[in-house]
Formats: structure tokens, C-alpha cells, sequence
């Protein structure tokens, strides 16, 4: 009841997942707070929100749930399944974490997959609560409750339709791209956060029609000479060797996003989860180390 609370913020709505009533919830919380002597939570609002002694507790008790359910899911094998909850940003969603899951599903049968495709922030931020196990996302962040591995990097193409008059180009600067319509990604996303760092260097303004976390939407406005785009390389492979659309060869633009795993420290991890992280790290031949700070610091900046 503790970890449900944590997570969602309201008695009610951790009574309804866990199929309990709210009294019976309540008194839940009131006797482990009475055992433990420690008030768990403040309220902010309507909102239940971690106390300090609760933010110290939460690691701790979702280890012992990660423990319970290997207890129950070893010993009662045919009855349970395993569970790895994981988030991914659109751009890692969108064109890497089928391939990943359908082999980590043929190798872990036994494990059920609850599969999330957020925001970067969002995962992040899902992850330091503990309401997923793992984030796959497109950037690197600091965060001390978080361990963080580095898995790959993209390169980022600018693209339009074959209709657009840049298209023909054979070489072009960033500075051409001046006063032109752009399809991108919402801005709280970090490779559009670092796509406009990059183009701001070259030109003055930029002029956005257009802005969905839907990779199929930002594909096919492109497509349809709405604007020109802008993603990392293997979110438009298809429509590139299709002739659908056409990658522009801006010679001064040159940037890759780092991709990264992202959990929880202090919280027991589960063989699914270690299962899951090695078949990622092994798919991209990354080293699984974490970042030291002075890489981590660098990568930000």
C-alpha cells in the first residue's frame, strides 16, 4: 500500500489498484506509520507527497516487493508472471524498442512486459519514483537517485519531402536553412532541445508549424512539404530508402544523441531487469559502466 501511495499520490487511487477499499487502505498506511513511527507523507493539495523519512523508505520497500515477487513467481511458477514495467522516450519508442522486446520476449517467455513511450522528462521522472523499472531515452541526465549507462548514439539528419526545393541539393549550410518551416518535436524533448541549440548557432530564428511527439506525424507533414524535419537516422531509415523523403547534406550540421538506460539506485534489482539491460547493452556493444561525473558533466554541456 506504501509503494502505491509513493507512486500515485492519492489513497484512493492505490486502494483501486490494489483492489481494496479506501478505509481499508487507510488504516493500512495509519498502522504502518504507527509501527514504524514515522509520518510517510505530507499532504500538497489534494496530492500525497513522500515525506523525508518516506523518501528514504520507498527503495527499501519496492526491494522488498522486487524480493516478494521473485518468492512467489520461483516457487509458483505456472500461476505468475514476472514483471519488468519499462518507459521510452518516442525517438528510442519509435524504431528501436520493438526489435529489443520481441527478442527479450523470446528468451524471457515467463515475463510480462508493461511498456510505456513518454517523454524523456516523463520517463525520467517515472523512474526516480520507481513506477518503472527501466527508461530508455535519447540523452543523458544527472541525477543522483539514478544510475544512468550509455548504450549508443544517433545521428540526427535533417529532412524534407523529394518535392521541396532543397531537396536537389548536393551541398548546403546550416545558414540556408534560414526563414524555412520546420515539423519537429515538441520542445521538452531533448533532441529538439539540442536540434535548436545546434541550429540557433546558424540562424536567427526558427519558424515551427508544427510540433507532435508522434514520429508518424512529424514523418508524414514532412512528407506532404509542410516544413522540414529533423530526427535521428533510423526514425526515417524506411522513408529514405523508399524515396519518401530525402536527408539533406547541411555540411556544418553535425550532431549525434547519446542513448542511455536509465533505473533506480538503491533498489534491488530483479534477474528480468538485469536480463533486459544486458540484451541492450549487448544489441549496441556498449561497455555496461556507468559514466563517470567528468563524462556525464561533459555530455550535458
Amino acid at each position: 500500500m506504501f509503494d502505491a501511495i509513493a507512486r500515485l499520490g492519492s489513497v484512493s487511487d492505490a486502494a483501486d489498484e490494489l483492489a481494496m477499499t479506501q478505509p481499508a487502505a487507510s488504516m493500512s498506511l495509519q498502522q504502518l506509520e504507527h509501527i514504524l513511527g514515522a509520518d510517510l507523507f505530507v499532504r500538497v493539495g489534494k496530492r500525497l507527497v513522500l515525506s523525508e523519512r518516506g523518501k528514504v523508505l520507498q527503495p527499501m520497500a519496492r526491494s522488498l516487493l522486487v524480493e516478494a515477487n521473485e518468492i512467489i513467481t520461483t516457487l509458483n511458477a505456472t500461476t505468475h508472471h514476472k514483471q519488468l514495467r519499462l518507459g521510452a522516450s518516442p525517438t528510442v519508442g519509435g524504431y528501436l524498442l520493438n526489435d529489443i522486446c520481441t527478442r527479450f520476449m523470446q528468451s524471457n517467455p515467463d515475463v510480462q512486459l508493461s511498456i510505456a513511450v513518454l517523454p524523456a522528462l516523463e520517463v525520467i521522472n517515472r523512474v526516480d519514483e520507481m513506477a518503472l523499472d527501466v527508461g530508455l531515452i535519447e540523452f543523458i541526465t544527472v541525477r543522483p537517485t539514478l544510475e544512468m549507462l550509455k548504450w549508443g548514439k544517433e545521428s540526427l539528419v535533417v529532412f524534407s519531402s523529394p518535392a521541396h526545393p532543397l531537396a536537389k541539393s548536393k551541398r548546403l549550410k546550416a545558414a540556408e536553412l534560414v526563414g524555412q518551416p520546420w515539423c519537429l518535436q515538441h520542445r521538452f524533448s531533448d533532441t529538439r532541445r539540442q536540434f535548436t541549440l545546434e541550429l540557433m548557432d546558424h540562424v536567427p530564428s526558427i519558424d515551427v508549424v508544427l510540433e507532435s511527439d508522434s514520429l508518424n506525424i512529424l514523418r508524414s507533414a514532412v512528407e506532404a512539404n509542410l516544413g522540414l524535419g529533423c530526427l535521428p537516422r533510423p526514425c526515417i531509415a524506411q522513408e529514405l530508402q523508399d524515396g519518401r523523403l530525402c536527408a539533406l547534406p547541411v555540411d556544418d550540421f553535425k550532431l549525434t544523441i547519446p542513448l542511455s538506460v536509465v533505473s533506480r539506485k538503491s533498489v534491488r534489482k530483479s534477474p528480468q531487469h538485469n536480463n533486459f539491460v544486458s540484451l541492450v547493452m549487448a544489441t549496441t556493444k556498449i561497455s555496461q559502466a556507468s559514466l563517470p561525473a567528468s563524462s556525464l558533466r561533459k555530455a550535458v554541456g
